[in-house]
């Protein structure tokens, strides 16, 4: 038997208050909402309380506390990684032959060096957003028992604590290499 998808947010929700068309296939943005869910908002509440996210949304059984996290700081903060996630996939279509670049009518499709810049400012405001539900369930550990203690095992996956990320560049010619034959340890 099949495992059941389980989306923490509606087509309408996510659409919305969005930038995301109504023309916008859900098919094509439901691969886009489980890697959100997973990837990003997974680590921010770990595994035990996503986990238990997942077993009262499919039964239907969400309590209050949940509802509560679920829609006021999930929510907001999944609709902005989801932008992000499908800001890449959204411009090309996989066909049986070849990806294309999509483009409509009256549409120029945007550059790849656009879409890198596009998805920066994105990402800035689903940190934003992960950061809350961070600092909610921190003021809130007491009433969120598996965020504090997600469990124990390989696969559990620890609330990462804070959501904010930089990239360093470290210029072209940074002195530090591998090539092939020396080893450089980096401490």
């Amino acid at each position: 038997m099949a495992a059941t998808n389980v989306y923490f947010i509606s087509e309408t929700q996510l659409k919305e208050g969005s930038i995301i068309d109504e023309n916008v296939d859900m098919k094509a943005l439901k691969p886009m909402i489980l890697i959100a869910q997973d990837q990003r908002i997974q680590p921010i509440i770990g595994s035990g309380l996503y986990n238990q996210l997942k077993t009262q949304i499919q039964a239907n059984t969400l309590t209050a506390l949940n509802t509560t996290l679920l829609d006021n700081y999930i929510t907001p903060a999944l609709k902005m990684w989801v932008i992000y996630e499908y800001t890449i996939p959204g411009t090309y279509k996989y066909r049986n032959k070849n990806v294309g670049k999509q483009s409509g009518e009256n549409n120029e499709a945007a550059d790849l060096d656009s879409l890198l810049r596009l998805m920066d400012y994105w990402k800035d405001k689903a940190e934003w957003y992960s950061e809350r539900v961070t600092k909610y369930l921190s003021e809130n550990d007491s009433s969120y028992p598996l965020y504090s203690n997600p469990g124990d095992g390989i696969d559990t996956i620890n609330p990462n604590g804070t959501n904010y990320t930089t990239n360093i560049y470290l210029g072209t010619d940074s002195g530090c290499c591998f090539d092939g034959q020396t080893e450089i340890d980096i401490i």
